[in-house]
């Protein structure tokens, strides 16, 4: 069941499912170095960039999804940044949008029902959006790392 590689530690398990396949599961474990060097390699860096992520629920949150990022690829067509667009319906009619930024909030607004009135918002928000994004690009330029690592922000 256990499988060592010479290079490092490979570990080889197999879970069996109900109807009696197995699936092998590896898990790499490697000297706390190694992790060390990767942790600092990928800071800043996401693993997709440009990903602008769907997390509206209703027909009102799609309408503004939709408006939001064919705006947000007229203007930031090569957007290296990952944005999460959240909505969060209200019992009266409408809902709240939220978008984040590394899991920061950069901007809410309430919509209320009406595809114009979500076009309306979604041009604030690209506005709000691409304020926010280039003072994150400044502020990260100038940032100054020289005695502490950038996660310690």
């Amino acid at each position: 069941m256990g499988r060592c590689s010479v290079k490092g530690w490979i570990v080889s398990l197999s879970i069996s499912v109900v109807i009696g396949y197995s699936i092998p599961i590896f898990a790499a474990i490697e000297t706390d170095e190694k992790i060390e060097e990767k942790k600092d390699s990928h800071l800043l860096e996401n693993e997709v960039d440009g990903l602008l992520i769907d997390r509206t629920m209703t027909r009102l949150g799609d309408d503004f999804y939709f408006f939001f990022t064919q705006l947000m690829n007229e203007r930031h067509g090569s957007l290296k940044e990952n944005l999460t667009v959240k909505e969060r319906p209200t019992a009266l009619s409408g809902s709240i949008i939220s978008i984040f930024h590394r899991e920061k909030l950069i901007y809410r607004t309430a919509l209320s029902p009406g595809r114009q009135h979500a076009e309306d918002k979604a041009k604030e928000a690209l506005t709000a959006v691409t304020s926010h994004l280039l003072r994150w690009k400044t502020q990260l330029s100038y940032q100054d790392t020289f005695d502490v690592a950038q996660d310690e922000f």
